[in-house]
């Protein structure tokens, strides 16, 4: 099954009615993204895009902080949830696939959001799309990244699959500069650790 089938399948399964079961969805923004974006001022005219936006709920914070904001998935049932839900939301919620995007959205984006999209992905793939998602991030712009992530002696399996710290260094190594980390262990020994990254361009 592809990661498209197998995104869709979830959110199809799952239907409006019970969207707390899917796995991912918490139904609120990200607490770290918003805990960044308490630390900045509001925006007006900068553009924001969230990787894998799923029920829309990260696309809503950053459009309160002002940004006009692009919000993709995959999937064609989360984005007609993440409408459904936020029907008054002026964000451009559409369907797509990170690895076909177009050249126009290239350096287009003073802030992307990027939350557990490349850990859902085979670690072959991984290094492609962290070259694409460096790609969309302006110049002078911002990109937060969340994921889950593992020593070096670990092996979680997956999906999802945390990140090494070596697979975060290739947002470095394709030109962007970490300006903060977070890293919050989990209560439990099983679980890996959240980590979440920001970068400059």
């Amino acid at each position: 099954m592809t990661e498209k089938n197998f995104f869709e399948n979830v959110y199809k399964n799952v239907g409006k009615d019970r969207l707390a079961d899917i796995p991912w969805a918490t139904l609120s923004a990200n607490i770290y993204l918003l805990e960044y974006l308490n630390t900045q001022k509001k925006v007006e005219g900068k553009r924001a895009l969230v990787i894998g936006c799923g029920l829309g709920d990260d696309a809503l914070a950053l459009e309160a902080q002002g940004y006009t904001v692009d919000a993709m998935d995959i999937s064609p049932t989360a984005i007609a949830l993440a409408k459904e839900r936020h029907p008054t939301s002026k964000t451009n919620f559409y369907v797509a696939d990170i690895f076909s995007m177009p050249k126009a959205s290239y350096e287009a984006y003073d802030f992307v959001y990027e939350g557990l999209t490349v850990q859902s992905l085979p670690r072959e793939e991984r290094e492609k799309l962290i070259s694409i998602i460096t790609e969309l991030v302006a110049k002078n712009g911002t990109l937060l990244v969340y994921a889950h992530t593992q020593n070096d002696k670990d092996n979680y399996g997956g999906p999802p699959w945390p990140l090494y710290a070596r697979e975060f260094k290739l947002f470095e190594q394709n030109g962007l500069k970490k300006i903060s980390e977070v890293k919050e262990a989990e209560t439990k020994a099983i679980a890996p650790s959240k980590y979440c990254m920001v970068y400059k361009k």
